[in-house]
Formats: structure tokens, C-alpha cells, sequence
């Protein structure tokens, strides 16, 4: 078989010690490309790293089992490292979930060698290669497989790169994926064969400076409109306001919230959002809307048949929040959108509470009382419900009693998203409410911003409750910098109102306009863009990512049925 000419065969010794150190490079760059606290975020040009040296790794690998063996414990320790706040959560399920990321880890890195080839058996470039299977590998793994888990991306920590993460819009986040993908690749094939892989090299700087340019001329047109709609407003306000409420309950609270401590929290959370609209007052600026964090209204939800039954049988909460709700925005002048579980028809059978449907929903709601909910149509896999073991009730139970006591994943899902309408000082505006993980998974944010290819709302509001990320407050930032790359590539401003942080406003082009510092409460008053074009993001949707995925499997078939034809 044919040998590159830029490094001969290895002895199989040394090429089992180059193949682990090649991925344990990898698995370092990969780990140090995402956040490692709130604000350092400078690891992201490793984005552009990790996966040529993990292509280093296949091109050394003596044997496929070699280069599995090699890579599976680095990435277990970078995805054990950065996923270590699950332990609080579920001590059992933490390992598992880094296993499992692991494995797609391992099976790009098996894909990639029977593409590519090895050292002993050169093949398709690198520079093709890596990003079509990388991109399918997330895709996969993100939303394909097991209802989803897109966390980990590698555009994600490209959002820090302004200019060129611009081109999410043109082809989402796989578009940027890709191209870290495409520099890698080409880069390993520059230095494995200087003199036979230029093109590759060459398309890359193209594809670089192509999307440079790019992202350039889209910030620059995206600051005069700003200027021109600042300038408007010396007669009119032309930018809605909100006033996202930061709280700060921890994570073991939420598990057990006894209700003293609901009535107390609530009065917190009022308080809070007083004393941020009186601020708003004294500034001489308006409040269109006050915006609370996921699931932080105590009780059932606001549904009226509910909370009567509740009223009828004496027990708490009855109305209490319902009424609270409407005095609040009765006092502050403004409606607001609150986090809240919702329980459709709650009544008492046999002694026990029971009920039709449970949601994970956001309500708006003003002084004469609820106008709208929505639902997640998206439940987060491992935090709401178990992908495939979900569907056996006792065996998500034993393994819920084993792994995370004290969690149920009793959640459904809804059809469709409902947005909510609000009358602002700048007229009417029509809000998409994604919560928490809906906002990681780009189908979920799409279907909630655009109805098929037509624009459906001017914003996107993700309330959260990141109390669940406890000490780690790098995976709260990286959280934020998931936002980031869904506003550029829906084209649409992502106001992010999180318990125990980070709130943030973040504008169409991903850029971070206003930010709460993590672990502590406070309000934040934001006034962003309304959007108004579709970008090509949203038409073409998932669109890389099947195409990547098609030549992925393709290619795989061929090369696997040319291996085989040589066996024969």
C-alpha cells in the first residue's frame, strides 16, 4: 500500500506512543477551547487545533483499536472535567453522560481513519474529511440520537471570534463548525504532506478570509442601524425595554422548596423587581416587560381551574401567587414573564393530587391576570427525561432512585411553542420564550423565532434556571456563549434571564451588550433591536448538517465495501 511521503511508517511501538499523544493534545486543546470561568473565555482559537490533532492521532494509529484505546480516556477526562458539576445533580449519571460523549469522540475518530487511512494507508484528505464528519458526528449526537445532547459544539466557543462567527447566519452553527473543521484538517495535512495537499491549505485561507470579510460587513451595517434607530428616538422610543430579574436560589432549595420558603422567595423576587423598575423610574426610562427566571413562581402555575380546585379543597397555594402576580404588575406598570410549572386540571383522586398534563411553561402575565403560557416542546435529555429509558416508567424510576433521588421526569412536552404579544412603548412586538436547554438545541430555537421561512417574533427571552451548574461557573458562561451563536444564526437578539446567572442582552450578531455577573441577584435593564430579516440560517435550516451527514455515511459505505473488495 502507498506510504505519504511526508513521514514513513512507523515502528508500531512508537506509533501507538504518537497516537495517544496526539489525542491527549487533542483532548487538551478540545477542553481548553470552552470556557474555564465566567470571563475567560480566550481558549477559543483552540477551536481551530484540537481537531488536527486529532487527525494527527488517526494518521498514527497502528489499528483501529489502537486509535479508540488512545483517544477514549483523554476526552473522558475533558468531558468528566468540564461535566463535574452533574455530581451534585447525580453522582451515578455524571460518568455515564462523560462516557457516552465520549463514544461519539471515538467514533469520529474511527470514521476519520476510514476515510482518511493511516500512515500505511493514505486515503481522502484531512482537509475534506474532518469537517463533513465532525459535523455529522454533532449532528448525531445533538440532535438526532437519543432526543439530542447539544452541548459540547465546536462553534460553540467560536462566538468570541465577532467577525467571523457570522456566517451561523448563512448555514448555523454547523456552517462554523465546519470551518474550524476545514483549518484543522488542512493544517494537518500541510505538515503530514507538504508538497502533495496545497489546495486544501489554499481553500482554507479562502474560506477564512471569505468569512472574515463577511462577518465585518454584517457588524458594520448592524451598527449604523443601531445609530439610525438611537437617533430616532429623540422623538420616539423605537427599542422595547425589559427588565430581567436575577435570582439567586440555590439549586438545593429549588429540589426541596418547602413553602415558608416560597412565600419568602417570592417576597425576595418581588422586591427586586420594585426596586429595579423604581431605578427604571428615577433613570426617566420605561419598562415594557419584567422577565423572572425559569421556574421560580412557586406553586402549580396560574391555570385558574387549577388553583381554583386548590382554593375549594383549602389547600396552599390556592391563589396566592396568582394575585400576587397581577398586584405586582399592577404596581410596576408593566406585564411580566415568569417561569412557573404548570398543572393542567389538578385535582385530588383518592386522596392523592393527580392531574392531566405537566409542563415546564412561562406565563405572561399582567394586572388583570394571565394572558398566555407557552411549553417546552423541547425537554432536556438527563435533566427532564431520560432518552429511550423514559419510556418504561419502573425503570426510569429504579434507575432515578439509584443515580439522582429526589428528581422526577414526570415533565411532557408540548406541540408547538405559543408566543407572547406585548404592547410596549414602541408598539406591539410579538416575544418568543425558549427555556433553558430549548435555547442549546437549534430546531427548538428555530421553530420558536421563525414559522416555516416567515419571521414569527422580534425577540427571543430564554429564561433559565442555571442553579443546576452549582459551583461551575464556567459552564454558566458557556451556557451564555450557546445564546450567543443562536442569535447570530437566527438573526434575532436572545435576552437571557437566568437564576443564579448569567443574565445577559445579547444582540443579533451574538455580541454581548449588557451582562449580570453569576451567583449573586439584581436586575438588569435592557433595550435591544427588534429584528426584522430572515436570515439564509433559518430557510435553509439543518440543511450542512444532512448534507454532512449524507456524504459521511456515503463515503463510509464506499470505503468499508473497498476494504472489503480488497479482503476478497
Amino acid at each position: 500500500m502507498p506510504v505519504a511521503d511526508g513521514l514513513s511508517a512507523t515502528p508500531r511501538k512508537r506509533a501507538w506512543w504518537l497516537t495517544a499523544l496526539f489525542a491527549t493534545l487533542s483532548a487538551l486543546a478540545f477542553a481548553l477551547s470552552f470556557p474555564l470561568s465566567e470571563t475567560f473565555v480566550a481558549g477559543w482559537p483552540l477551536a481551530f487545533v484540537w481537531g488536527g490533532l486529532l487527525s494527527a492521532s488517526v494518521w498514527h494509529a497502528p489499528s483501529a483499536r489502537a486509535l479508540a484505546l488512545c483517544v477514549a480516556p483523554p476526552f473522558f477526562v475533558a468531558y468528566f472535567a468540564h461535566q463535574s458539576w452533574m455530581m451534585d445533580v447525580t453522582a451515578l449519571g455524571m460518568p455515564v453522560l462523560a462516557a457516552y460523549l465520549t463514544m461519539w469522540t471515538v467514533v469520529l475518530a474511527l470514521v476519520l481513519r476510514l476515510l482518511s487511512g493511516s500512515a500505511r494507508d493514505v486515503r481522502v484528505p484531512f482537509a475534506l474529511t474532518l469537517p463533513v464528519s465532525l459535523v455529522a458526528m454533532e449532528f448525531l449526537r445533538g440532535d438526532l440520537v437519543c432526543t439530542g445532547y447539544a452541548w459540547f459544539f465546536t462553534a460553540h466557543p467560536l462566538v468570541e471570534w465577532e467577525s467571523g462567527s457570522q456566517i451561523a447566519a448563512l448555514g448555523g452553527g454547523w456552517l462554523l463548525s465546519a470551518l474550524a473543521a476545514l483549518v484543522s484538517g488542512a493544517a494537518t495535512d500541510i505538515i503530514l504532506f507538504p508538497r502533495r495537499r496545497m489546495l486544501g491549505a489554499i481553500f482554507a485561507v479562502i474560506c477564512v478570509v471569505a468569512s472574515t470579510l463577511y462577518g465585518n460587513h454584517a457588524l458594520i451595517v448592524a451598527q449604523e442601524e443601531l445609530a439610525q434607530t438611537i437617533a430616532g428616538e429623540v422623538n420616539s422610543p423605537r427599542r422595547p425595554s425589559f427588565l430581567l430579574v436575577q435570582t439567586n436560589l440555590p439549586m438545593s432549595n429549588k429540589l426541596s422548596w418547602e413553602p415558608e420558603a416560597q412565600i419568602d422567595d417570592f417576597i425576595s423576587f418581588a422586591t427586586l423587581s420594585l426596586e429595579g423598575a423604581a431605578r427604571a423610574r428615577e433613570q426617566h426610562r420605561s419598562v415594557d416587560a419584567v422577565v423572572w427566571p425559569e421556574t421560580m413562581l412557586p406553586g402549580f402555575g396560574l391555570e385558574k381551574d387549577t388553583l381554583q380546585n386548590l382554593k375549594d379543597g383549602g389547600y396552599y397555594p390556592g391563589f396566592r401567587y396568582y394575585d400576587g402576580m397581577c398586584d405586582l404588575a399592577r404596581r410596576v406598570g408593566a406585564p411580566f414573564i415568569v417561569g412557573s410549572p404548570a398543572y393542567l386540571a389538578l385535582r385530588l383522586e383518592n386522596g392523592r393530587f393527580a392531574w392531566d398534563h405537566q409542563f415546564n411553561s412561562a406565563y405572561l402575565v399582567d394586572a388583570n391576570g394571565t394572558h398566555a403560557r407557552t411549553d417546552k416542546i423541547f425537554l432536556t435529555p438527563f435533566g427532564e427525561t431520560m432518552p429511550i429509558i423514559s419510556n418504561w416508567d419502573w425503570l426510569e424510576q429504579q434507575l432515578l432512585a439509584i443515580g439522582a433521588d429526589g428528581m422526577t421526569f414526570d415533565l411532557d412536552s408540548a406541540d408547538a411553542p405559543t408566543r407572547f404579544v406585548l404592547k410596549t412603548t414602541c408598539g406591539e412586538i410579538t416575544v418568543g420564550v425558549p427555556i433553558c436547554f430549548e435555547i442549546t438545541a437549534p430546531w427548538a430555537s428555530r421553530r420558536i423565532a421563525f414559522d416555516g421561512g416567515t419571521r414569527a417574533v422580534s425577540l427571543l427571552v430564554n429564561i433559565s434556571n442555571d442553579g443546576w451548574f452549582s459551583e461551575s461557573l464556567a459552564g454558566r458562561r458557556q451556557h451564555v456563549q450557546v445564546a450567543q451563536l443562536r442569535a447570530i444564526e437566527l438573526a434575532t437578539p436572545v435576552l437571557r434571564c437566568a437564576n443564579t446567572g448569567m443574565s445577559a442582552s445579547i444582540d443579533a450578531q451574538g455580541r454581548v451588550r449588557e451582562l449580570l455577573p453569576p451567583t449573586r441577584d439584581g436586575t438588569l435593564l435592557v433595550r435591544p433591536m427588534c429584528a426584522q430579516i430572515v436570515p439564509l440560517s433559518a430557510l435553509v435550516g439543518d440543511g450542512v448538517a444532512w448534507c454532512a451527514l449524507i456524504v459521511t455515511v456515503v463515503g463510509s459505505v464506499a470505503a468499508l465495501r473497498k476494504r472489503r473488495a480488497m479482503l476478497g
